[in-house]
């Protein structure tokens, strides 16, 4: 029997003990200023040996004590080549060396800071000519820009950084020249020059910029361009009511087509539902495989709008698929929605993998298929077509499931069980591996954006199930991020920021006149109207436009406004169309005066810039054309208003009430006897209907 000496084990815990905590010391020492942030972006470059700030007076006040320039790298946790520059430089000693040495660096998540990221993007597209992600910008100690790249390779970064802290260090007059230009520049985006004129959108105009905007298009294969392939659902928005309105089978037919090849494209994930960001390429085939909630929020809208109008199956059915996504990977306490999903797959051993989690062997699925192989393998083109890279494929279907039910010599319900098996088979094989990472963040306007999404498939479908989690969604932000009327942009230290985002508030009294649209109960036109008014006070601006935020906290440009409908409709002009419909709905004129006025003001831009801004374009027809108020009042109205807005009727507001109201729309129209319609124009009405078919007889 051993004998074991106890003050040796006593020494031998105090040595363990004394290198655990100077492990802990050291780990301690390498996570830098983020440490304590929410945002899970900020978060993954706490340990990088870079001194990152987060963005916030601390930082900035120290560039100018020393007169430092600043480094300013913004980004967002489901970019992949974010975290491409992460691993390639800030994690490098040798690179952080130089950065740590010459500038102040400040980490940004855009979710969090979209101002932030709105101002140096404008900047960045001005010097550059583009933008994107990851956003890196060289600024002055006051913030202004002078120098601005995305991704860069770690040699040429480094390069970089030591000639711009070189040029600065001596050609100092001539680096605040360029950063002067830069800003007169970037004032002179968000300057517009009221005009004395009214919203002058003849028929003409219109068609011209349609046609100039259809000139971009893809014929073949849908959407902009012959690169990679973004679903701008305000481009499609647009020329789904153009087309429709004007009768334009061209443009109808790029439509239908668009959508028909985004479902059957890589960019839409057949086993789970949800749609990527977009394609590398342009047959909507590869994808760069991070989700985002904003995408698929709009695409609920518009394959909505575009069931109405084509009776698409296929388009249905995309509405139950998203659903199923956000209920299945998506939705957190009080019922929010997440922001995102990351392109890559992380392994144990630090490596990063894009779409990893997506993309399929084809021995892999020869083992799990068996001999449904053969047909699969035919319907998602594992093949030379549905080919990537490393030996793996991307799902692509190339033949409609008409076509494929009847080569297979089955009628299509048949086919749809057979494939939603085979789906199920791959979704419970796929779930089994490492999963990308889920960013919980809560956006506030990108839920706002899925209310109208889940309201605007409940009005297609006519299914309770999209109404209540639409509901519910706002019941978990009136209880999370709503006080009075002041709005956290995001759940994180948004609850704590100061500043408020006008995208919220644009974006939250669209979906607060969406849920009207759906329950016909007057509290939401009113809550919608209280928003209005304190966005009227809080925001806007003497040309009648919002700016970004409350609170410009040492950014560079005098007043950030933003105009431009991207990925997103801007904030402006979907308020444009808030403003609009609250006139109509209740008589306020002064709601009416704001929106033309902002309508008149955007003209110029608008022509110059068409597929800049499409959203702008699709409201302006609302003051060329005519546009109908459907007053339904009645012991009937709320069932003859849910049937209605089945129909596809762009150029409408619907109020309907079942009993006396005093809404501007309904006021004496009630009836406990009958239930009757009313087609109006500016509270001018036709003789009363009372059958739905009468009515659309009316608009037509």
């Amino acid at each position: 029997m051993k004998i074991v000496n106890l003050k040796t084990i006593r020494a031998k815990g105090l040595i363990l003990c004394f290198i655990f905590s100077l492990n802990s010391i050291i780990a301690q020492k390498m996570e830098n200023k983020l440490a304590d942030e929410t945002s899970l972006y900020l978060k993954q470059h706490a340990t990088n040996p870079v001194n990152w700030f987060p963005w916030g007076n601390e930082a900035l006040s120290e560039a100018k004590k020393n007169d430092q320039l600043l480094l300013i790298s913004i980004g967002y946790s489901s970019c992949h080549w974010c975290h491409v520059m992460e691993e390639e430089s800030f994690e490098k000693e040798e690179v952080a060396q130089v950065m740590n040495s010459k500038f102040i660096n400040i980490k940004v998540d855009r979710e969090e800071r979209p101002d932030v990221d709105e101002i140096y993007m404008k900047a960045l597209v001005l010097m550059t000519g583009s933008g994107g992600w990851p956003l890196n910008i060289i600024a002055l100690p006051d913030g202004t820009p002078i120098w601005g790249g995305t991704y860069v390779p770690k040699d040429q970064w480094i390069q970089v950084l030591n000639q711009v802290s070189e040029f600065y260090k001596t050609r100092k007059s001539d680096v605040l020249e360029y950063a002067s230009n830069v800003r007169e520049g970037v004032k002179k985006e968000s300057l517009i020059e009221p005009v004395e004129r009214s919203s002058d959108y003849t028929a003409d105009f219109q068609n011209k910029l349609a046609e100039k905007a259809f000139s971009f298009t893809d014929k073949v294969n849908g959407g902009i361009g012959n690169g990679q392939k973004f679903p701008l659902p305000s481009l499609l928005n647009f020329f789904l009511r153009f087309s429709q309105e004007k009768d334009n089978q061209d443009m109808s037919s790029f439509v239908k087509n668009t959508l028909i090849k985004i479902s059957q494209g890589g960019i839409n994930d057949r086993l789970e539902g949800g749609f990527h960001r977009y394609t590398v390429d342009n047959l909507w085939h590869i994808p760069h495989f991070e989700k985002m909630l904003y995408d698929n929020s709009q695409l609920l809208s518009i394959f909505s709008k575009a069931y109405k109008v084509y009776k698409e199956p296929r388009f249905k059915e995309e509405l139950y698929n998203i659903y199923d996504f956000l209920e299945l990977k998506m939705t957190g306490k009080n019922n929010l929605i997440y922001s995102s999903i990351s392109a890559d797959t992380n392994y144990d051993d630090g490596t990063k993998e894009e779409g990893d989690f997506y993309i399929w062997k084809k021995e892999e699925l020869e083992e799990l298929l068996g001999k449904d192989f053969i047909w699969v393998s035919k319907y998602y083109n594992i093949n030379e077509i549905g080919y990537w890279e490393r030996d793996s494929y991307v799902f692509f279907q190339t033949i409609s499931d008409n076509q494929f039910a009847s080569d297979l010599n089955i009628d299509l319900e048949e086919f749809k069980n057979k494939i939603k098996k085979i789906n199920k088979i791959l979704f419970e094989y796929r779930e089994k591996r490492i999963q990308p990472i889920i960013d919980t963040k809560i956006v506030f306007s990108w839920n706002a954006l899925t209310i109208r999404g889940l309201v605007d498939a409940y009005k297609a479908t006519g299914d309770n199930r999209f109404l209540m989690k639409a509901i519910s969604i706002n019941k978990g932000l009136e209880e999370l991020m709503i006080k009075g009327n002041r709005i956290s942009h995001t759940n994180g230290k948004g609850l704590k920021n100061p500043v408020l985002f006008f995208e919220d508030y644009s974006y939250y009294i669209d979906a607060l006149l969406s849920l009207y649209e759906a329950t016909f109960d007057v509290d939401w036109i009113n809550k919608a109207a209280n928003f209005t008014e304190f966005s009227n006070t809080e925001f806007q601006q003497e040309n009648g436009f919002y700016k970004f935020s409350s609170n410009q906290e040492l950014l560079y440009s005098d007043i950030l406004i933003n105009l431009e409908d991207g990925v997103t409709p801007s904030a402006n002009s979907l308020m444009n169309f808030n403003l609009f419909r609250l006139y109509h709905l209740l008589g306020r004129k002064d709601f009416s005066e704001k929106a033309s006025k902002m309508i008149a003001n955007i003209k110029d831009k608008v022509e110059e810039r068409v597929t800049d801004h499409m959203f702008w374009l699709w409201t302006s027809l609302n003051y060329s054309d005519e546009f109908f108020e459907l007053a339904i009042s009645g012991p009937d109205a709320l069932q003859k208003g849910k049937e209605i807005s089945l129909k596809y009727i762009p150029n409408s507001v619907i109020a309907s009430g079942n009993k006396p109201s005093n809404l501007y729309l309904l006021k004496d129209r009630f009836f406990k006897d009958e239930t009757y319609i009313y087609v109006c124009v500016d509270n001018t009405c036709k003789f009363p209907v009372s059958s739905i078919e009468e009515a659309i007889k009316l608009i037509e």
